[in-house]
């Protein structure tokens, strides 16, 4: 009974943590009206959550797998719920957006969740657990926009963000009750701090450049400079991470293909995971007039995506077979096929209800498909140690995908706007087909996964002796 509460424990962590990063999608438009700014300053209002969950995930997740996970999980519940409650009262749209950048720690809490799950669950329920976990960014996406569109189109964004907080203050509450703060003996403590700061000011710098480019010009000299800074502060890192001790990101697992195949995909599946759900939230509010919109209101949008969360689930689980049987290649395949026909169904938008709710369920069942796939090829080939750590590194990767996406989305619906400054089908056409492109690369990068090693379809690494749950400190 112990482990089980521990496991829903780490459920909802990461539920709630997904479901407060993912908010911003639907409530982008909301966020527009609400502070009077531009298409692109309101698409800031989410990408600055994935810019900032990005930069920091990579080093929450070593402290993860060391003796300091209990303090760092504590820490970034209450930097979210902090968050949530600064852009629930801010009334301008610069606190607004510092409190939505609090909140992207919460990127960082489902590597954190599966590190803890490697280390405290016991045998084969780690294993469905690992799992259940790598797809709560979907899973809590897809629970919260029917409650949140609903509570924002009713009471207010206030009131949406204001739900959040409540929410991350009783994660915060149950974390310090029951996590416990045991990690085995022989776990290094030691943290590369030098590399945890060139890689979080290389990759602010990088995500800056990608997300302003449309606003400053892409040859500008501030797009130039910071990308060439950006660029060199990671090569700088790359040799500090080969040289340390005890390196923040374990670089030479990146020579393992089922590593390396899972990291690509997470970058590329990102970008559609992250930004389809903007763009449906775009087209079904706008005007019918345009011959594309739906007209509808921001409720009847969550009711829209209520299918999202069921149907990662399922993919989820039937991916988990599809495995077993043939293999995680093809599994990762199908998850991006799936995915690449989601946005797709978009561009056929004729005022029909009925290719809204396709792109739903068709990226929503790619989503969960590829991302039940993913963890089964990290902890395979990774020693427990570094479970955290790598699987930080594939949930930054989705983050920037995510983060990249969201720019080009902003870019792409930007450059073609109507004379009144709404999105037109032209712009919202080659945003869907841009998440359609990164969703069939990630096919390919499929191709590069082992056809029979390690395809059980079980993460064998947990095929070892239980480890027995310790008593909380």
């Amino acid at each position: 009974m112990r482990g089980r509460a521990l496991a829903t424990l780490l459920v909802c962590a990461a539920l709630v943590s997904a479901a407060v990063v993912t908010l911003g999608a639907p409530l982008v438009p909301h966020v527009q009206k609400s502070f009077g700014v531009g298409t692109e300053a309101s698409q800031w209002s989410y990408t600055i959550t994935l810019l900032v969950g990005a930069t920091l995930t990579p080093l929450l997740g070593r402290l993860a797998d060391g003796r300091r996970r209990r303090p760092a999980m504590l820490v970034v519940c209450a930097l979210v719920t902090l968050g949530c409650a600064i852009s629930a009262v801010g009334t301008s749209f610069g606190v607004f957006l510092a409190g939505r950048a609090l909140q992207g720690t919460a990127v960082a809490l489902v590597a954190m969740t599966i590190a803890c799950a490697r280390d405290l669950v016991a045998g084969p329920a780690a294993a469905r657990l690992v799992a259940l976990l790598s797809i709560t960014t979907a899973l809590g996406a897809g629970a919260a926009y029917p409650v949140t569109t609903f509570v924002a189109d009713h009471l207010g964004l206030r009131a949406a963000y204001g739900g959040a907080a409540a929410l991350a203050l009783l994660v915060t509450v149950a974390v310090t009750l029951g996590l416990p703060g045991w990690v085995p003996v022989d776990r290094a403590s030691q943290l590369d701090v030098p590399g945890a700061v060139v890689l979080v000011v290389a990759t602010s710098l990088s995500l800056l450049a990608i997300s302003q480019g449309n606003s400053w010009g892409w040859s500008s000299a501030s797009v130039l400079l910071l990308g060439g800074l950006a660029l060199a502060l990671l090569a700088w890192w790359v040799r500090l991470e080969f040289r340390a001790a005890h390196p923040l990101v374990e670089l030479r697992l990146f020579a393992r293909r089922n590593v390396l195949a899972a990291h690509l995909t997470g970058l590329l599946m990102g970008v559609s995971l992250y930004n389809t759900p903007v763009l449906i939230t775009r087209i079904g509010l706008a005007p019918r007039s345009t011959g594309f919109g739906l007209g509808l209101t921001l409720s009847a949008i969550g009711v829209v995506m209520i299918p999202i969360a069921i149907c990662n689930y399922l993919s989820s689980r039937a991916a988990t077979v599809l495995a077993r049987r043939w293999g995680r290649r093809v599994a990762l395949a199908a998850g991006g096929v799936l995915g690449a026909l989601g946005p797709l169904a978009l561009t056929a938008m004729d005022g029909r209800l009925a290719w809204l709710v396709l792109a739903v369920v068709l990226t929503s069942c790619g989503a969960g498909a590829t991302f039940g796939t993913l963890p089964g090829l990290i902890v395979d080939a990774v020693e427990p140690s570094e479970t955290g750590s790598a699987t930080s590194v594939n949930i930054l990767l989705r983050a920037v995908g995510g983060a990249v996406g969201s720019a080009v989305t902003a870019a792409l619906v930007g450059a073609a706007l109507a004379p009144d400054g709404e999105a037109t089908s032209t712009g919202l056409t080659w945003a869907a087909l841009a998440c359609t492109a990164t969703c069939l690369a990630s096919v390919v990068v499929s191709c590069c996964v082992p056809t029979r090693h390690g395809q059980s379809g079980r993460l064998a690494v947990v095929a070892v002796e239980p480890v027995p749950l310790p008593r909380a400190d």
